[in-house]
């Protein structure tokens, strides 16, 4: 009986000790991954080429590169989920040397924050796009979009025919998938969010390296600057947000809509989104003008990042076809 109650003991003092550490945890976390301000990250990841905007107070940042407005043809650059608009920062540099490259944060991304309405619907997010190339004075455009990007991608080009005039899809999400439901994520409570706060960085780091075949490209910098995002501000909640309102709506009615020459891009290691889904796309597209596909062996759902130059000279020459 002494044993039992000593062993008794030590689990009590085992459990208390685990409960101890969970809530020491939970204040350390909480209060080492706190929300950062706007002013900071411009601080640190702001450059000249980094403006914001107000359309009809929602605040917008965007970036532009290579040649003024006006003086050559514009490409527009959309990121994919739970990154931002710098994931495209070499491919502007390959594509600035002749066109007007412009790329913007989604709501509940990068510098721009939670939509002003809590709105993260599709539409909304067209909407905001077109108030954004309004106020530029931008009529038409090629539309380059990786996953998420890629899904607004061909959503918008095909609401604007007669404005986009060519489309890339970069490990394009937006199809919808066997076993899922429309609204996989619509079920999580809204207090979920909270639980990003407690999630460390080295989480963060094993979701990129997953994300991508060559790991070489996740390096401090990527998770740092990553990591930082997320953190801006009200945006974990923004996040969650979104994920709760995703709605994959009727893709094949969309891409049908779709006129004009279409790239496909895919890394063929891609583990989030098959390249089987390449034929998916090119069946759906059978009203644009044209539809070519490029496979990026060893690569996988990041091409920004995995390929920062050939894919991006990819873009130049289909454009200039």
């Amino acid at each position: 009986m002494r044993l039992f109650g000593t062993l008794i003991r030590c689990i009590l003092w085992l459990m208390a000790g685990l409960l101890l550490l969970a809530v020491v945890w939970g204040f350390w976390s909480g209060w080492a991954y706190r929300d950062i301000p706007l002013s900071e990250l411009e601080k640190r990841y702001g450059s000249d080429n980094l403006h914001s905007t107000n359309l009809n107070g929602q605040p917008l940042f965007y970036r532009i590169d290579g040649k003024d407005i006006g003086t050559a043809p514009a490409v527009l650059l959309i990121h994919s989920h739970y990154f931002d608009s710098g994931m495209y920062d070499q491919w502007a540099k390959v594509l600035g040397q002749e066109y007007t490259v412009l790329r913007f944060d989604m709501t509940s991304h990068g510098f721009t924050g939670p939509d002003i309405n809590n709105d993260y619907s599709m539409a909304r997010t067209l909407d905001i796009l077109d108030g954004l190339l309004d106020e530029l004075t931008i009529s038409k455009l090629a539309i380059v979009g990786s996953s998420l990007g890629g899904n607004v991608a061909f959503h918008w080009a095909a609401r604007h025919p007669e404005r986009a005039t060519h489309l890339v899809l970069v490990n394009s999400g937006g199809l919808k998938r066997q076993q899922s439901s429309r609204r996989s994520a619509a079920g999580i409570a809204p207090w979920f969010y909270r639980v990003f706060y407690f999630i460390p960085e080295l989480a963060y780091r094993q979701f990129l390296l997953w994300m991508v075949a060559d790991k070489e490209v996740v390096d401090d910098a990527l998770v740092e600057r990553f990591h930082a995002m997320f953190r801006r501000e009200d945006n974990r909640f923004a996040e969650m947000e979104r994920m709760r309102q995703f709605d994959v709506g009727s893709p094949e009615e969309t891409l049908a809509r779709v006129k004009v020459p279409t790239l496909i891009m895919w890394g063929e290691e891609n583990p989030q989104l098959p390249v089987t889904q390449i034929e998916q796309f090119i069946q759906l597209l059978g009203n644009a003008a044209s539809v070519r596909s490029i496979r990026y062996p060893g690569l996988g759902h990041v091409l920004p990042l995995e390929s920062p130059r050939q894919a991006a000279e990819d873009i130049r020459q289909f454009l200039k076809e």
